[in-house]
């Protein structure tokens, strides 16, 4: 198995259970956690990920489509989380007390990774 998928694997894994970290607390209402803040959307393109590093396979053409797909779904998934880390903010921002917490940068650290993984499987080297 090439390390790249391995990467990958990691980041959607990372992004997943970030989703049940707060992603941002208010004084009445308590922490909201990624389900609730809306953010599951970004295991969408990320399940896709995770599908293409499971069964991919290596040879020319059909590596290459797939590695481009891949990393086109990563970045879709890293704006989709800064998206959310904007929202998170903005919320906590507009109630007095109310404070960011760590799962938006989480999902945007496993976002990031699943991308490198995405990246590193053009490279023959590794694996």
């Amino acid at each position: 198995m090439h390390y790249s998928r391995l990467v990958s694997l990691s980041g959607v894994l990372i992004t997943g259970l970030a989703l049940f970290l707060p992603q941002a607390r208010f004084p009445v209402v308590g922490p909201v956690d990624g389900f609730d803040g809306d953010a599951w959307p970004v295991m969408l393109p990320l399940a896709v990920v995770a599908l293409l590093a499971v069964a991919g396979d290596r040879r020319e053409g059909h590596g290459l489509a797939a590695g481009v797909l891949a990393a086109v779904l990563c970045c879709a998934a890293l704006v989709f989380g800064v998206a959310k880390a904007i929202d998170a903010a903005a919320a906590a921002g507009a109630v007095e007390g109310g404070a960011v917490r760590a799962g938006p940068w989480v999902v945007l650290a496993g976002s990031a990774l699943a991308l490198v993984g995405s990246l590193l499987s053009f490279s023959r080297r590794i694996g």
